[in-house]
C-alpha cells in the first residue's frame, strides 16, 4: 500500500494549468520537516491533483494555509535544461484536510472557505448539537 499523511503548511499558492486536451491539473510545493533541533531537515514535495476537484480546491490552497494531506508518493525523475538529472517528490493528493484559512487571506477566501473539503470531519453549518444522542 502507498499513502503518505503528513501535515504541512503550503509553500505557495495552488496553480492550476490545464493538458492539452483542456483537463486541468492543479500542484502546489509543500514542506514536510523531519527530526529535531540541529538534525531537523525540510524536504519539498509537489502535491498533484487532477481534474475538477483541483481547480475547485486551488482557491483555498494560498501560501501560508495549513492541511493534512493522504495520497500517492511517486518519484519521478526529469532532465534539465543543462542537460543534468534531476528528482521530483510528488503526492498524488487523494485527501484533503484544510484546516483554517491562509495568513492575510481576507474575508472572501473565509466566505469561500465555509463547505468542508472532501475528508473533513468538521459538522454541516445547520447541525444541530441540542439532540441528545
Amino acid at each position: 500500500m502507498n499513502i503518505l499523511t503528513f501535515t504541512t503548511r503550503f509553500g505557495q499558492d495552488a496553480e492550476t494549468k490545464y493538458t492539452q486536451a483542456g483537463k486541468p491539473i492543479t500542484t502546489v510545493r509543500c514542506p514536510v520537516d523531519s527530526g529535531w533541533g540541529d538534525n531537523k531537515h525540510t524536504s519539498w514535495v509537489t502535491v498533484v491533483l487532477f481534474g475538477e476537484r483541483g481547480e475547485k480546491l486551488a482557491p483555498h490552497m494560498r501560501k501560508g494555509g495549513k492541511a493534512t494531506i493522504s495520497g500517492e508518493l511517486r518519484v519521478r525523475e526529469f532532465q534539465r535544461n543543462d542537460g543534468s538529472k534531476g528528482t521530483s517528490v510528488e503526492v498524488i493528493m487523494r485527501e484533503i484536510e484544510l484546516q483554517g484559512d491562509a495568513p492575510n487571506s481576507g474575508q472572501q477566501a473565509h466566505q469561500q472557505n465555509q463547505a468542508p473539503a472532501q475528508g473533513s470531519n468538521q459538522p454541516p453549518d445547520d447541525f444541530d448539537d441540542s439532540i441528545p444522542f
